[in-house]
């Protein structure tokens, strides 16, 4: 392939690119493109997104090339991470079997509270507790309200 490099400013390389994006280059263009985006010393927006964008195809195509080049090993690594799937859903659902069916558990102040009785009345008084304080609430807002009215009478 003959070498190009005709990019003579940063306007005709910013063209270019545009062209790029819009499918309108031909092989020889896109060829020229990548040599002055790797290059050229301009700096702009649009030129700093083509630099991300084709070097991240750039980057794509060595992965893929990578992983065309060993079969072998990337077999290996679909049986290995689909081993490690059985063995952690098994672990869980083993460990979900062992684990009590009804029973209610409460941390206070980094203590477990396994007595049933005992979480239904920290509960109830949780629940009492917010009753009461809903209820000092509409009253605290009913006399603000009265005394808005009194207010304006």
């Amino acid at each position: 392939m003959k070498e190009l490099h005709h990019i003579s400013s940063q306007a005709v390389l910013e063209t270019l690119i545009e062209r790029y994006f819009n499918g309108d280059t031909t092989l020889e263009e896109e060829c020229e493109l990548r040599w002055a985006l790797s290059h050229c010393p301009w700096e702009s927006e649009t030129i700093d997104d083509a630099r991300v964008v084709m070097g991240y195809f750039a980057a794509h195509r060595h992965y893929k090339r990578h992983q065309a080049a060993n079969p072998l090993r990337r077999r290996m690594m679909g049986i290995a991470a689909s081993i490690a799937v059985i063995l952690t859903i098994g672990g869980y659902v083993l460990w979900h079997q062992s684990q009590p069916a009804d029973q209610c558990i409460a941390y206070v102040n980094g203590v477990t509270i396994n007595d049933d009785e005992e979480v239904m009345a920290l509960i109830e008084n949780d629940l009492s507790n917010m009753d009461n304080a809903a209820q000092g609430m509409a009253s605290q807002l009913s006399s603000l309200g009265e005394a808005l009215e009194t207010e304006n009478d």
